[in-house]
Parts: structure tokens; C-alpha cells; sequence
């Protein structure tokens, strides 16, 4: 296989343009949630998400997004991705795990090729908002792991396994760093953990190793997907001007 065949990532960022990020593999499954908390957050009808591994999201602008604490009713914290000149949220962590990131669609470059798999919480969907006659939807929030595709839930598993063990390796790392650093007099004992750096904020320098096979299978899927979503819309797109057509044709006078 060539290594110049270029990998088909999808690119966003904030509404200044300070804070630019990449994903490197197609989204999981993506959503819109019509609940309470997202109309408030948004000051919209909805919100739109596109779940993604943490380890698959990239920062490639200037700086990187600060990440916001902030608490939910449930009692639940989640972390916001954000600019921290214009406020802009791109992704949160996952409601579905630790090991997924909530990309907001709107803050992608292709956007309009989200659309999304489900819509949850349609019990408070405003009435105007129409939605397509074959959506799925459901009350209240619905369970991944017999929604997802399969292959979207194998590939959570993997990534919580990665997570697993990057907290091993960590484990490990620090309690040879504590000794370490106990024999040199060092009071307080403290060293930097391999996880304390957001593994979803990488610096633009910093490239990922990806075998051939691995490269391929990644590479194949996105273009997959993508060329699927391409499709819908370009459909999409082709009915709108037929209708267009049709009106015009309609509405012109007699000869």
C-alpha cells in the first residue's frame, strides 16, 4: 500500500477560527437530542452530536480548546471543549463513556453530512420541527449497545480497552517514577502521569503511528461513510431542484 494516499479526515473548529481540531476516523453514531438540558445549553430547538473515540479527535489549531468543567442535574460532570476567545463548545466528553467525545456537528466543515441515526427525547420536539417520515426516534434516551451498529460498539470496546491499558501503563510508570524520585530526596514524591495529558488536545507536531493494515482499514471505512452521506445529500440535492424545476415551470404564464 502507498503512505501518500491521503488519509480522508473531516475537519472543524470554533466560530473565531482560533481553535481548529481533526477526526480521524468516521463518527460512531450521530444524534439529535431534543432534551431539556440540550434547548437550554443551545438556546436552540435541539442539539446534534456526532460520538466519536476520545483518542480518534486531534487539535491542529493554534491553541489548543480549554476544557470547562461543568455539572449536570443528574450530578454527573462533563468536560467542555472550548475557545476560550469566542466560547465556542466543539465536543464534550461522551454521556455514553469515558472513552467517547460528543463532537457538535455544527462546528464541522461538512456539516450538512451528519444527518442523524436517531432523535431522542422527542417527547419535548418542538411541533414545528418536522422530522423525515423514516427517522428513528424514541422517549427519553436510548441504550448504544442495541442501537449502534455493531461495528461502531466493537470499536468502543477497543477503545475502552485502550483505555485500560494506557491506566496500567500509567500505574506502572508512576510507581517506578515515585521510587525514582524518592531515592534522588524528592519530599513529595509527585511525577507527571502519562494520562495527564488529554489525550483529545494533541499538540499539531505530534503524528500518530498507524501500521499499514491499521492505516487501510481506517482510510476504507471514513471513505465508506462519507461517500454514503455524500450520496443522501447529493439525492437530497437533486430532489430540491427537481421540485424547484417543477414550480417554475408551473408558475410560468402561457405562451
Amino acid at each position: 500500500m502507498s503512505t501518500a494516499k491521503p488519509f480522508p479526515s473531516l475537519k472543524g473548529g470554533c466560530f473565531c477560527g482560533l481553535v481548529r481540531y481533526r477526526l480521524h476516523s468516521a463518527p460512531l453514531f450521530c444524534h439529535a437530542c431534543y432534551c431539556l438540558d440540550c434547548q437550554k445549553l443551545t438556546g436552540s430547538a435541539f442539539s446534534l452530536f456526532a460520538s466519536i473515540e476520545f483518542d480518534r479527535v486531534t487539535s491542529i489549531g493554534a491553541v489548543p480548546p480549554k476544557v470547562v468543567a461543568t455539572s449536570r442535574k443528574s450530578g454527573s460532570v462533563r468536560q467542555e471543549f472550548t475557545c476560550a476567545e469566542c466560547g465556542t463548545v466543539m465536543w464534550t466528553t461522551g454521556d455514553w463513556s469515558p472513552a467517547t467525545a460528543d463532537i457538535r456537528v455544527g462546528t464541522l466543515e461538512m456539516a450538512r453530512l451528519m444527518e442523524p441515526d436517531m432523535h431522542c427525547y422527542i417527547e419535548n420536539k418542538f411541533d414545528w420541527v418536522v422530522l423525515p417520515a423514516d427517522a428513528r426516534t424514541c422517549k427519553g434516551q436510548y441504550d448504544f449497545k442495541t442501537t449502534w451498529p455493531k461495528d461502531s460498539v466493537k470499536r468502543l470496546d477497543e477503545c475502552m480497552d485502550r483505555i485500560e491499558k494506557m491506566g496500567k501503563d500509567s500505574t506502572a510508570t508512576n510507581g517506578d517514577a515515585t521510587k525514582q524520585t524518592a531515592t534522588e530526596g524528592d519530599a513529595d514524591g509527585e511525577v507527571d502521569g502519562a494520562l495527564d495529558k488529554t489525550p483529545t488536545a494533541q499538540s499539531p507536531e505530534e503524528k500518530e503511528e498507524l501500521d499499514d493494515e491499521e492505516f487501510e482499514r481506517r482510510f476504507n471505512e471514513t471513505e465508506r461513510v462519507l461517500q454514503e452521506r455524500l450520496e443522501k445529500l447529493t439525492l437530497k440535492l437533486n430532489e430540491q431542484d427537481k421540485e424547484t424545476s417543477d414550480q417554475s415551470s408551473s408558475a410560468a404564464p402561457d405562451g
